[in-house]
């Protein structure tokens, strides 16, 4: 009997020893997915459309004049759309993001995100201690307001995006009396770029012609250009997006819903 329970102890101990060697995995592993939904994505530009809710033609415009505006103002201002945050404040989530990210310059901190969630229809302007003076949560409210809310309401998505920031950069350059000029703006948005014209069908034939007569007689041309094409486009990424510069906010802002 003394046996037994010597023995059923000794499985209880190691049973115990298991299970504390095995514990600090179980909460790893349990909290690990909560971490990772916690990260923000990585910036793509001072346009990030991971609800895929802006047009191809007002996500262009809108990186070109952001683009524009810090490198003459040195002013970050952050868009960003997401699909959900799972019922997660978006107060606690934009101040997360604008300080992982540094969403303006470091001492200065003149940065604005603007961060659209389209299942939980909330949307916030965060200000970086830089720009509260200019933009007080109150202002930042009545732009949401008057430039996003309608547009939202009305099913126009992009347009609102675009119109907020427009009228967000429009304040900052009023109050702040900064020599930059809208009217670039304006002409992007009411003068969107026209597409290039189809080749006439008389050059694509000769274009033809061209690259069999190539083809036959120096066959080796071709191999060359195709090795050339592939090698060239490992060095096209210098132009990519940098990141932000490390700028801070403290909460400061506001939040709508449509």
């Amino acid at each position: 009997m003394s046996g037994d329970r010597h023995a059923l102890r000794a499985r209880d101990d190691t049973l115990c020893k298991r299970f504390l060697k095995s514990y600090p995995l179980f909460l790893l592993l349990f909290f690990l997915p909560l971490k990772l939904f916690a990260l923000p994505p990585i910036p793509q530009g001072f346009v990030n459309d991971f609800a895929s809710v802006l047009t191809h033609d007002d996500r262009t415009v809108l990186e070109k004049i952001l683009t524009t505006f810090e490198q003459q103002t040195k002013i970050e201002i952050a868009v960003v759309t997401l699909s959900s945050l799972e019922e997660r404040p978006i107060e606690d989530y934009a101040v997360e993001l604008f300080s992982t990210w540094g969403i303006g310059k470091k001492g200065s901190d003149r940065g604005v995100l603007f961060v659209i969630v389209q299942k939980e229809r909330q949307l916030r302007f965060e200000i970086g201690y830089g720009l509260e003076g200019t933009i007080n949560d109150a202002l930042a409210g009545r732009i949401l307001d008057e430039a996003v809310l309608p547009r939202f309401r009305e099913g126009n998505i992009s347009e609102g995006i675009v119109a907020g920031t427009v009228t967000l950069i429009q304040t900052i350059v009023q109050k702040e009396n900064i020599p930059f000029d809208i009217s670039n703006i304006s002409q992007e948005l009411t003068h969107p770029r026209k597409e290039a014209q189809p080749l006439p069908w008389y050059l694509k034939v000769l274009f033809f012609v061209v690259a069999a007569y190539i083809f036959i007689r120096h066959p080796w041309l071709f191999l060359f250009f195709f090795r050339g094409g592939r090698g060239g486009r490992g060095f096209g990424g210098g132009g990519g997006f940098g990141g932000f510069g490390g700028g801070r906010s403290g909460g400061g802002g506001a939040s709508r819903k449509w």
